[in-house]
């Protein structure tokens, strides 16, 4: 019988998978799409490298763009958090809120790419008989929950943010008039 870690790690790369195919042909246009007003995206700061939109933020979160979800996808991956919370000795690999974004659509898939990388060595990492210890202090309000938790939510994530990204790329296609 496999086991869970098994099954969730094969779980993660086949959500990736599907997602980095979703991917696929994007342009730097449709990156930076705002399909409405105001949306939140990747923004350029007075020394030029490019943040998430992220505050103030409002009782009501604004519509995104693909860029900016896609960052918070390769957070999601990638951030410093998931080892540390794991418990896990990961180096950090500069994916996360306060870091520089990528600029380009295929900047942001190669760090998708990376950012996978370091979440399935984070996932592998972590032995099979400790996914049900609890995450503890680190995790603040999440102390009691367990590391099978932790990437649980990460997989949540990783599949309705890659399904974001996958209708978003539908959208702009359509609106554009191309197959």
């Amino acid at each position: 019988m496999t086991d869970i870690k098994t099954r969730l790690v094969a779980l993660s790369a086949y959500v990736y998978e599907r997602t980095r195919a979703r991917l696929e042909g994007m342009t730097d246009e449709e990156y930076f799409w705002q399909p409405v007003g105001n949306c939140w995206t990747l923004r350029p700061t007075t020394a030029g490298a490019l943040r998430a939109d992220f505050s103030p933020r409002p009782e009501v979160e604004p519509f995104t763009t693909i860029a900016w979800r896609l960052w918070h996808l390769i957070g999601c991956y990638g951030g410093e958090r998931n080892p540390r919370w794991l418990g896990v000795e990961l180096a950090a690999a500069g994916f996360d809120g306060a870091d520089p974004a990528p600029e380009t659509a295929s900047e942001a898939i190669s760090a998708l790419e990376r950012a996978h990388g370091l979440w399935q060595q984070a996932m592998a990492a972590l032995a099979a008989e400790r996914w049900q210890e609890k995450l503890g202090p680190i995790a603040g309000p999440f102390s009691e929950e367990d590391k099978a938790a932790l990437v649980l939510h990460q997989i949540d994530e990783q599949i309705h943010h890659g399904a974001e990204l996958g209708v978003l790329r539908d959208l702009f296609r359509a609106r554009s008039g191309s197959r």
